[in-house]
């Protein structure tokens, strides 16, 4: 009888210490799959502000030139009424240009003839290219322009960048 209440006591303690093994292991799952959604969530915001203020800042820095002319290829200007940033190049003679501006939720594209008349609604004819809330252009002297975007979780980032073509 003593032998066999021992067997009982030993069988008990085992299938306790599974237990509790079980339940820490299911808690730090829990908790490092909550810290890994966490984190995935923190870069991704991360990565579309990068992303939004790299891509406005390197179409500036490859424009950033005097065309023939002699006049800049960056300059701030309207697309249909829509406060938009012109980007001046000029290939084999042709003068094209990429407009910049904010339109329908997002930062659009749109890279055309220069005085090209593509008639209709030209602002939704541009590429999207992320999701945004707002986006503003500043002249704030000859060479400085700002450029100021939120993003649609509410995160303003700004940017200044001295222009040499201006």
């Amino acid at each position: 009888m003593k032998q066999e209440r021992h067997f009982i006591v030993d069988i008990l303690f085992v299938l306790a210490l599974f237990g509790v093994f079980a339940v820490s292991a299911l808690a730090i799952v829990t908790i490092g799959a909550d810290v890994y959604q966490h984190t995935v969530q923190d870069m991704s915001k991360n990565y579309d502000s990068r992303t939004a203020i790299a891509y406005v800042s390197e179409k500036i820095r490859q424009s950033d030139v005097i065309l023939e002319d002699g006049s800049p290829a960056i300059r701030l200007s309207t697309l249909s009424g829509q406060p938009a940033l012109a980007l001046t190049s000029e290939q084999d003679g042709v003068r094209l240009c990429t407009w910049l501006y904010y339109y329908d939720g997002h930062l659009k594209e749109l890279y055309m003839r220069e005085g090209a008349d593509l008639g209709g609604d030209i602002l939704s004819a541009g590429e999207d290219i992320l999701a945004l809330s707002s986006l503003e252009y500043a002249q704030l002297s000859d060479n400085l322009l700002s450029v100021s975007l939120t993003l649609p979780d509410g995160e303003t980032r700004s940017l200044l960048l001295s222009v040499r073509c201006n």
